[in-house]
C-alpha cells in the first residue's frame, strides 16, 4: 500500500487540477487575478495550519535552514504561479491552459538533470516523450496547425512563466526539503505565498471590494481552489514528489490536459477516437516512466525522503 500512495496522491493532484481551469474562470468573472490568488492561499492556509495544530503541532516549528527555503518556494511556487496563472486564465480558455501544463513534466525533467544531477534514464526521456505525443493528439484533433493557433492566443506566455514558477517548485522542495514533511512543506509554502499575494493586492490598489456583491459562484470557485486544488492538490503533489522525485512524478502532468478533456465533456462535449486514443497514449507514456527498468541515481549528497506522511 505504502508503495501505491504516492502514485495515488498523484493522480488525486491531476484530478484537482485539471478541473481547476474550468473553476478558475468563475473566480476571474468577480475578482482580479490577484485577488484570486490571495483569497484562495488565505483560505487555504488556515485549512493547512489548523490541519497542523489539530494533528500534529511540532510542525508548526520551523528549523531555522527551512525557513528561507519555504520563503523562497513560497514566492515562486504559490505568488509567481498565482499571478501568472490567473493572468493567463483571464484570456486563454481552460483547454489551452492545460495543454500549457502539459510542457510542464518535460521542464521538470531537464531541471531535474541540472539541478538534482539526476540521471535521467531512457525509459524516462521515452516516456515523457510518449505522453507528450498523447497530449499533442488529444488537442490537435489530427490538426496540428490548431496547436499553432493556441500557442499565439493570449495569455499563453503567462502560463508559461507560471508553468516554470511551478517546475522549479517542484524540484526545490526535492533539492532543499527532502526529509521535511510534505504537510509543513504545503502550509508553510502558501503562508509566504499568501503573504506576499496580499502585499501585492494591498500594493496595486486592488485590496477594496464588497464581499456582498460577489455572487455564489465565485465564493464557490474560490472555496473549491483553495480546499481541493490547494490543501489537498498542494498537499497531495508534495507527497508525490517527495517519495518518487520530481523527474519521476512530473510526468503526472500530462493527465491534466486530459481531465480538462473529460471536464469539457461532463458540461456538455462529447469524446471522439482521437481524444480516447491520445488519452490512452499519454497514460502509457506515465506507465514507461514509472516501470522498473532500473533505480534512478542520484546525487550521494541528496537523500531521498522518508517523510511527507500527512
Amino acid at each position: 500500500m505504502n508503495r501505491i500512495k504516492p502514485y495515488l496522491s498523484l493522480l488525486l493532484f491531476t484530478v484537482f487540477t485539471g478541473t481547476t481551469f474550468h473553476v478558475s474562470k468563475h473566480a476571474l468573472q468577480s475578482f482580479t487575478p490577484a485577488q484570486t490568488g490571495a483569497v484562495r492561499f488565505l483560505f487555504a492556509s488556515l485549512l493547512l495550519f489548523l490541519f497542523l495544530f489539530f494533528s500534529n503541532k511540532k510542525l508548526l516549528r520551523v528549523e531555522s535552514k527551512n525557513l528561507i527555503v519555504f520563503v523562497l518556494l513560497g514566492i515562486g511556487g504559490v505568488f509567481g504561479f498565482n499571478i501568472f496563472f490567473f493572468l493567463g486564465m483571464r484570456k486563454a480558455s481552460p483547454i489551452d491552459a492545460a495543454i500549457i501544463a502539459a510542457f510542464g513534466p518535460a521542464i521538470t525533467v531537464f531541471l531535474s538533470l541540472f539541478l538534482l544531477k539526476t540521471k535521467i534514464r531512457w525509459n524516462q526521456y521515452l516516456g515523457t516523450f510518449i505522453s507528450f505525443i498523447g497530449v499533442i493528439t488529444v488537442i490537435s484533433d489530427g490538426d496540428l496547425k490548431s496547436v499553432g493557433n493556441i500557442l499565439e492566443s493570449g495569455g499563453i506566455l503567462h502560463l508559461f512563466i507560471a508553468v516554470f514558477c511551478w517546475c522549479l517548485y517542484s524540484v526545490g522542495i526535492k533539492k532543499y526539503l527532502s526529509g521535511v514533511s510534505a504537510i509543513q512543506t504545503t502550509a508553510y509554502t502558501s503562508l509566504f505565498g499568501m503573504i506576499f499575494l496580499v502585499c501585492f493586492v494591498i500594493v496595486s490598489g486592488e485590496a477594496r471590494f464588497n464581499p456582498g456583491e460577489i455572487p455564489t459562484t465565485a465564493w464557490f470557485s474560490i472555496f473549491y481552489m483553495a480546499v481541493f486544488t490547494t490543501f489537498f492538490g498542494y498537499l497531495f503533489w508534495n507527497y508525490g514528489i517527495q517519495k518518487l522525485g520530481p523527474d519521476k512524478a512530473a510526468v503526472f502532468g500530462n493527465l491534466i490536459p486530459i481531465v480538462a478533456m473529460f471536464t469539457t465533456w461532463f458540461l456538455g462535449e462529447s469524446p471522439n477516437p482521437l481524444d480516447i486514443a491520445g488519452a490512452a497514449v499519454v497514460i502509457a507514456g506515465i506507465l514507461i516512466v514509472n516501470s522498473r527498468f532500473g533505480k534512478l541515481k542520484t546525487d550521494p549528497n541528496i537523500k531521498t525522503s522518508t517523510a511527507g506522511s500527512a
